[in-house]
């Protein structure tokens, strides 16, 4: 029997991808093999891949990434199945959703796309989960999310 998953991640989900030293890596690598399902729906908003760009660059400028695999990792980036909703179609919720929980418009992106398309929101960004602990807004730490295994058929 196969597992369906329909999340939407933020980018400090998605770059695990790509930071072999990161202890989560493997639970990153587990739910984006999900993607081979056709049935798999894993939704970010276009702002998520020039976030995941801003934090590349900042391990390039710490040292912690090499310059040379900045190409080949944005074109494997770019090219995941992940499900794109325009941040212009988000806009109007996210800005409510930050003034009401006095969270960035940037994260609240994140949360109403969640709202949107009915899925939970998995983030490694323990003051986003607190500050939407108590609301009716799904949103989950990645921490303590389990990816169901693959199917082996």
């Amino acid at each position: 029997m196969t597992t369906t998953i329909r999340c939407v991640v933020d980018a400090s989900v998605g770059i695990k991808q790509f930071l072999p030293d990161d202890p989560l890596m493997p639970k990153v690598d587990q739910l984006f093999a999900h993607l081979a399902n056709p049935q798999t729906a894993i939704f970010v908003p276009d702002l998520f891949y020039i976030e995941c760009g801003n934090i590349i660059w900042k391990y390039v400028r710490a040292r912690l990434y090499a310059v040379a695999d900045v190409p080949a990792d944005l074109a494997t980036l770019k090219n995941f199945p992940l499900r794109v909703v325009s941040t212009a179609n988000l806009m109007a919720d996210a800005v409510n959703i930050a003034i009401n929980y006095n969270i960035s418009a940037y994260d609240a992106c994140y949360v109403a796309l969640s709202q949107q398309v009915n899925a939970v929101l998995l983030t490694l960004d323990a003051k986003l989960v607190r500050a939407l602990n108590n609301s009716s807004h799904n949103v989950c730490s990645f921490h303590d999310f389990e990816v169901p295994p693959l199917s082996s058929t």
